[in-house]
């Protein structure tokens, strides 16, 4: 099969956007062919460069819905780009077009040209919390926008968790378009932690003894990388030797920076800019933080879980992840319980052991592409 995936192009770091690379990556293992579609805009380079690898990547003039002044608005009004869109795609040849949104109302425009090319179709929402629940600016006009594009667009929803869909379906009423198809990660080689664990945290600079706790993500409002400082320091004053470090980097940096440097943490709490080896650096970690104000269904949580590694997640958000509870998680509280287990070495590796056996059987990326596959061939009208 020839599969075109279209990106909304909001970056090459957000879980979204990776989440091309693995379902790229999976389908062309399963014998398909593969292509990616993104804006020429820099900031998809690295996402561009590392599909390249995978299949084919087209590269378009295109502009992200919070390029544009109108935001969502403007989106669902562009026609002019509308048949430019629909006109490249049809000229890829693709059998199926994926498109891939971030959220509710980016990408209006590229599911009205996913009508209009009149190629059969898909479309996956990563986020389907509304405007009005965010708190955003204009959320009446927004969500009332968006709502309309999406109830007008007469293909598959595709979510990435049970919980996004029936947001979903309260958003644009019940649907028999709408599906749920779980995210999925690689399997990490768990045999070689052992041995990367050592060599990673020499790298460091972190003793064997030391809890060393990690957190993976853009340094945003939405990740909440200062509740992580101040999870830290909550730590610190149970377990003077832990270490804390964060990858990743974005519009907060500067104020995480200030935080440490104001704290005189600067040996114990560190960050590190993206890098490609997240894997190793998750073996080489005692325990996953992770305390965003809102998730779909986090790519840094599954590849945590691939890792092995016991996750400690804030409280509201193991409320919308039902797969995970007391024998595969940790839930971060006001009232500081889950510090008690942090030096419960059995106990931690019973949650992590736990954790990979739920990757293993329901988040793995092969079984992520085998959903879709599915999906592709009933939008072909194929058996």
């Amino acid at each position: 099969m020839r599969i075109l995936l279209a990106s909304s192009s909001s970056g090459s770091r957000g879980g979204g956007e990776l989440y091309l690379l693995y379902l790229g990556r999976a389908l062309a293992q399963r014998g398909h062919t593969v292509l990616l579609w993104a804006s020429d805009h820099p900031r998809m380079d690295e996402l561009a460069n590392s599909f390249s690898g995978i299949g084919e990547v087209l590269r378009s003039p295109y502009r992200n819905t919070y390029d544009l002044r109108g935001r969502s608005i403007s989106s669902y009004l562009n026609l002019r780009s509308v048949g430019q869109l629909a006109r490249e795609w049809k000229k890829a040849n693709p059998e199926i077009l994926h498109v891939n949104k971030q959220n509710l109302e980016d990408g209006l425009d590229l599911l009205h040209a996913a009508r209009r090319s009149h190629l059969p179709n898909i479309c996956t929402i990563h986020l389907t919390q509304s405007a009005g629940y965010l708190k955003a600016k204009m959320a009446p006009a927004r969500d009332f926008i968006a709502r309309r594009a999406l109830q007008n667009y007469h293909n598959s929803l595709v979510t990435v968790l049970e919980n996004r869909r029936q947001d979903l379906t309260a958003f644009i009423g019940e649907s028999p378009r709408i599906r749920m198809i779980p995210n999925g990660v690689p399997l990490y080689d768990i045999a070689r932690r052992p041995i990367v664990r050592e060599a990673k945290r020499a790298d460091l600079g972190i003793a064997n003894d030391e809890l060393l706790v990690i957190a993976v993500g853009r340094m945003v409002a939405q990740k909440r990388p200062l509740e992580f400082l101040a999870r830290a320091e909550e730590v610190l004053r149970h377990y003077p030797k832990a270490k804390f470090l964060w990858v990743g980097d974005g519009t907060l940096s500067a104020a995480w920076d200030e935080w440490v440097e104001a704290h005189q943490l600067g040996k114990t709490i560190r960050r590190l800019p993206w890098r490609n080896d997240v894997p190793s650096l998750l073996m080489a970690a005692d325990v996953f933080l992770h305390v965003a104000e809102y998730e779909g269904l986090p790519l840094a949580i599954l590849e945590a879980m691939s890792a092995a590694l016991p996750c400690a997640i804030a409280s509201h958000l193991l409320a919308e992840m039902p797969f995970l509870d007391a024998t595969n998680s940790l839930s971060v509280a006001d009232d500081g319980a889950w510090m008690d287990m942090l030096q419960d070495h059995g106990r931690l590796h019973a949650i992590g052991a736990a954790s990979r056996n739920l990757v293993e059987e329901k988040y793995s990326y092969a079984k992520m592409a085998e959903a879709y596959e599915a999906l592709y061939h009933e939008a072909l009208g194929k058996p």
